[in-house]
């Protein structure tokens, strides 16, 4: 409903208050958990909560609260993924209203430890382009009555302000993605073309010093620094290997695995065994191809980093709805879950986003074999 249907000064000024609120330059995690909490006081809710909707339309793959204090929100558990009444305010337009939840026919309770609610008030948000990114979702006013009609109006405005702004924070990141990735290919030519051409030099100068003639101390010296500058141009490659972005983002899922490999392979001299289903591009949606990529190439960054390893096995094939990496090398192994370990960490929270898993199996001196999944459809 347009703003010009708020009759009242004094909630439209409250509401352009609120759109001022969140039109601040924050990252979109601040963004959506500001635009929550100002919702819920607009409309003086107890509880609020905003729902980001799936790339199938249908679900929830996020869900950021106001109200719940962490500690109740661990004890709730999994978040909830987008049935009953959250998935009635995903299907229509217009906005929801539920004086008592428990006799709606779509509510289906709640789980252990989850405070009860009795009024409900959901409303979409949408972008600029008609894209319907979220909902919110917000309950028991502090008065203890219902939700009004013009609580609706009020929110549905809001909903749509809040759904330009998040537009706004979505271009602003995509351009900041651009600037960095632009910035990292130029680091890693640089890097390449540069200095390990100048390590190269480096090295070739030692060598033609080295000489019969020379004391075996010296000798020695010389061959310990040839030995790390190998190292060093190892570890810068490696580290290009990192840093560097994809030339080919147009190209399929089975190709840009190939070229992972062949830049292991080649780049970094470690010996790979590749293993791809046929046509898995056809069995998989894009989402899940460009997390399976970054996940892969995370995998192998580790192994070249730290396992050592001079064979490395890699398999990616389809199971059930899942798509499965399969990553195993034989390097020196490590003790799970000791240490920071951010990459497997990174690892694990990626696949678990896209409704899959990440388990790592390792030991000292044996190797490590890592098993990575996703939904295939997302």
């Amino acid at each position: 409903m347009p703003f010009h249907q708020i009759d009242d000064p004094v909630r439209l000024h409250a509401l352009i208050d609120a759109i001022m609120l969140i039109e601040a330059d924050a990252d979109i995690d601040g963004l959506l958990a500001r635009i929550v909490e100002t919702a819920s006081l607009l409309v003086g809710s107890q509880y609020g909560a905003l729902g980001v909707i799936s790339g199938d339309g249908k679900t929830l793959s996020r869900f950021i609260t106001y109200g719940v204090d962490e500690e109740t929100r661990a004890k709730i558990g999994v978040d909830p993924c987008g049935d009953g009444v959250l998935g009635e305010t995903i299907r229509r337009r217009d906005p929801l209203l539920i004086d008592e939840l428990g006799r709606h026919p779509m509510a289906g309770g709640f789980p252990a430890n989850h405070p009860p609610m009795r009024r409900f008030l959901g409303v979409q948000v949408a972008t600029a382009d008609g894209h319907i990114f979220g909902n919110l979702y917000l309950t028991d006013p502090l008065h203890g009555g219902p939700f009004s009609p013009e609580d609706a109006i009020l929110v549905e405005a809001f909903g749509r302000a809040a759904g330009l702004v998040i537009d706004q924070a979505l271009l602003r990141s995509n351009v900041r993605e651009f600037t960095l990735s632009e910035e990292r290919e130029r680091l890693a030519r640089d890097l390449h073309d540069t200095v390990i051409q100048r390590l190269f030099g480096v090295g070739l100068a030692l060598q033609t010093s080295l000489s019969s003639t020379l004391d075996e101390p010296v000798r020695s010296r010389i061959n310990q620094v040839l030995d790390e500058l190998d190292a060093t141009i190892h570890e810068i490659r490696t580290t290009i290997f990192e840093i560097d972005q994809e030339q080919t983002t147009d190209a399929t899922l089975q190709s840009r695995i190939a070229i992972l490999n062949n830049e292991v392979a080649n780049r970094l001299g470690v010996h790979t065994d590749l293993r791809v289903t046929d046509r898995i591009d056809d069995l998989i949606g894009t989402h899940c191809a460009h997390h399976t990529i970054q996940a892969l190439r995370e995998i192998l960054s580790n192994i070249v980093r730290h396992s050592k390893a001079s064979e490395v096995g890699i398999e990616v094939g389809i199971q059930d709805n899942l798509i499965e990496v399969l990553v195993h090398d034989n390097g020196v192994g490590f003790t799970p879950n000791v240490g920071p370990g951010r990459g497997l960490r990174n690892l694990a929270s990626r696949a678990r986003e896209l409704g899959g898993d990440c388990t790592i199996n390792s030991e000292v001196g044996r190797g490590t074999m890592v098993r990575w999944t996703a939904n295939r459809l997302d």
